[in-house]
């Protein structure tokens, strides 16, 4: 048994980490690589069992044993606007994980802090403390009563959903599976036809949808017509869900009263010339919604994936991986 740990961007390990590794996969007596640059990974692919990492269709053509591969990501669709699936894996027989719902929790605490910054008026607040100006000329919302519609209803939606709800307000949501058992706390869920029921009734859409071919410009110029004037978008999905260059128009002539951005169309970070940076009714995050999530949470899928692997155990998060790419 071989397993190679192929580092790179959206896999970087601390030597902790990497020990946690070792220590685990020494007990099934397996062999570890770890490799960092891509050459050294296809010559190490060759006999491997195992992948935790990257894969690249180089690496998958020389692999002859592979049965494995563990993502180190959540969604499919890399910032980079890349795919992290491609059209070999998809017809091979490996099996593809992701490490779906480790963000959970985390991205949703993000959210609430641009709904709660919207509905309190911290973005113009903040602009007059730098002024010191004193101005208590305040536009706020009471979140309980309000509507909050969510694009994808997933792991993370679902997270949001709850907290939503503590907050008082109602939930409704769009997901690829309606048909699926629904959470309690959500009012109504569509499948994605849906979409524009869900824009005309919510007060803040939130925007939860992976990289996917299908979710490319999920809101474009037509749907921004279709939200309350009074409505705020906040996407922390991924930037190429949103057409740019429509969110801006609508901004501008006030169609929507704000948006919470932390993803943009690639390649990141937005361009400091871009009028999104100066917009009042604008937060910008860079890409930090994630942040802080423990490391080891990610570890901790694979590890617990390799032990289900060596028991011949279903593994966890398994990708369905012709569904993802046509999505």
């Amino acid at each position: 048994m071989k397993v190679l740990v192929y580092t790179y961007e959206q896999l970087v390990l601390s030597e902790e980490s990497k020990k946690r590794i070792e220590a685990s996969i020494s007990k099934a007596n397996a062999k570890l690589v770890f490799v960092s640059n891509h050459q050294d990974a296809i010559r190490e692919v060759q006999d491997a069992d195992v992948v935790f990492g990257r894969i690249t269709p180089e690496m998958l053509r020389n692999a002859k044993r592979l049965k494995w591969i563990q993502a180190p990501v959540a969604s499919m669709g890399l910032p980079t606007g890349e795919y992290y699936i491609f059209t070999e894996l998809v017809e091979s027989s490996v099996v593809l994980t992701s490490v779906s719902g480790i963000y959970n929790d985390v991205i949703a605490d993000h959210v609430f802090a641009y709904v709660t910054c919207f509905a309190r008026s911290f973005p113009r607040l903040f602009r007059k403390q730098m002024e010191c100006v004193w101005d208590r000329e305040v536009e706020c919302k009471i979140l309980a009563g309000q509507t909050m519609g969510i694009i994808g209803l997933g792991g993370i939606g679902t997270e949001v959903a709850r907290r939503a709800v503590v907050f008082g307000m109602e939930v409704i949501a769009t997901r690829a599976h309606p048909e699926k058992p629904k959470p309690p706390f959500v009012k109504k869920v569509w499948g994605p036809e849906g979409l524009k029921h869900l824009l005309r009734e919510s007060d803040f859409v939130v925007i939860c949808l992976p990289h996917a071919p299908g979710t490319v410009h999920v809101i474009g110029r037509e749907e921004l017509k279709e939200m309350k004037e009074t409505a705020y978008l906040i996407n922390i999905g991924r930037g190429v869900n949103v057409d740019t260059n429509a969110l801006v128009e609508a901004l501008k002539k006030k169609e929507i009263a704000g948006a919470g951005l932390d993803v943009f169309e690639p390649p990141e970070p937005l361009p400091p010339e871009h009028p999104l940076w100066r917009m009042e009714n604008v937060i910008i995050t860079p890409h930090s919604a994630a942040i802080p999530t423990p490391p080891e949470r990610r570890d901790n899928v694979f590890l617990d994936n390799f032990d289900r692997f060596m028991r011949g155990e279903k593994l966890v998060n398994i990708i369905d991986k012709k569904e993802m790419i046509l999505a």
